[in-house]
């Protein structure tokens, strides 16, 4: 069963992970694609001033990133607060 959050972000995780069965290493997502992918907005977090860019990177305690994101090998690139975009990047030295 999934855990409430691992549900939010999972269809994140499986549009990345798509992005990279088809050869991608770098996907670029507006926040609005993500929060229609997720069914829900963004939490104030993601969209707020450079205090809050540890969100887009997962430090600390950070379910999101892991569901979202990182357990399916992307990182965040960047993140561009002004244009509400983020780009998703898979490490190098990945298959």
């Amino acid at each position: 069963m999934l855990r409430p959050i691992e549900r939010v972000y999972a269809p994140l995780a499986e549009q990345l992970a798509a992005r990279r069965a088809a050869g991608e290493w770098r996907v670029t997502l507006t926040f609005a694609a993500i929060e229609a992918l997720i069914g829900r907005p963004l939490p104030a977090t993601a969209r707020a001033a450079r205090r809050h860019r540890p969100w887009w990177r997962g430090q600390g305690n950070a379910p999101h990133a892991w569901y979202g994101w990182q357990r399916v090998g992307w990182w965040v690139e960047t993140v561009d607060l002004a244009t509400e975009t983020v780009t998703f990047a898979r490490p190098p030295g990945t298959e």
